[in-house]
């Protein structure tokens, strides 16, 4: 019996960089339809046809396109209606990250009042520790990384549900990935990190050389970040096809590269 790979190692041979450029250019285009949807007038009623038209198609654009790197990562056949279920899926899940986050920062609205009430809870001696400062730090760690979790349970639905008509067994298995959730903290922690220094530094010798510095940083940040993202959809597409090939051939049956009959003595 041969042992399979990990899901890290399976996940890093579907990477690939045709696919962080494939992501890259569909936020590009859906960032240029974007735009031009923003410069539609209102003035009449043809135009505002024209921007829900407009409309319309930058949410096509941006489903449709997702999808299909989705499916293709997933190696799922694509049919308009798996694009059409995968599209509105996407909506459904940025719809659901809108929620929570709103309701994050309902919630995270309070951490004055809790950071003092924290700080007079403890003891004299620990209050030089768990000071104000230091616990309103430690809230805002704690919501953005419940921010970070509610994404991660977010995305495995919505892979989980554009590939597979029967959501529940892939979103399990992602879910209780640990790969998954150790490149989602470290990936995500990188990239914001990483592009945070290098959107902040400039470079300070000149116009030209700073337009030049702030192209090549935007670059490497895009870059940077779309790896992250095609990496986590890689191991989400690695638990949809171990869940698949585990539950394709009933228990007790031959593997299809053993014989399923044999000749008679």
């Amino acid at each position: 019996m041969t042992r399979s790979p990990s899901v890290l190692r399976s996940a890093l041979d579907l990477l690939s960089i045709r696919l962080v450029l494939k992501q890259i250019g569909l936020a590009l285009l859906v960032f240029a339809l974007y735009a031009l949807w923003l410069r539609v007038p209102d003035a009449s009623v043809i135009d505002v046809i024209a921007s829900a038209l407009l409309a319309l198609i930058v949410l096509a654009v941006a489903g449709g396109g997702e999808s299909t790197l989705i499916l293709r990562l997933a190696g799922t056949a694509r049919s308009p209606w798996r694009l059409l279920r995968g599209g509105l899926f996407l909506l459904a899940g940025v719809a659901l990250w809108f929620a929570w986050t709103t309701l994050l920062d309902h919630m995270h609205g309070d951490d004055y009042l809790r950071a003092g009430y924290l700080n007079s809870r403890f003891p004299h001696s620990l209050r030089n520790f768990f000071s104000f400062a230091h616990i309103v730090l430690w809230l805002g760690w704690m919501w953005t990384a419940l921010e970070w979790i509610g994404a991660g349970v977010i995305a495995v639905f919505v892979f989980a549900a554009t590939v597979s008509s029967q959501p529940l067994r892939p979103m399990t298995r992602a879910l209780s990935c640990l790969s998954y959730w150790i490149a989602l903290v470290l990936g995500i922690t990188a990239a914001t990190v990483l592009t945070g220094s290098l959107i902040e530094w400039t470079p300070g010798h000149g116009l030209h050389v700073e337009m030049l510095s702030l192209v090549l940083r935007l670059s490497l940040a895009v870059l940077v970040d779309a790896a992250v993202v095609c990496l986590l959809l890689a191991i989400l597409a690695v638990c949809v096809r171990r869940t698949d090939s585990l539950y394709s051939t009933p228990a007790g049956t031959p593997d299809e590269s053993q014989p399923r009959t044999v000749d008679k003595p």
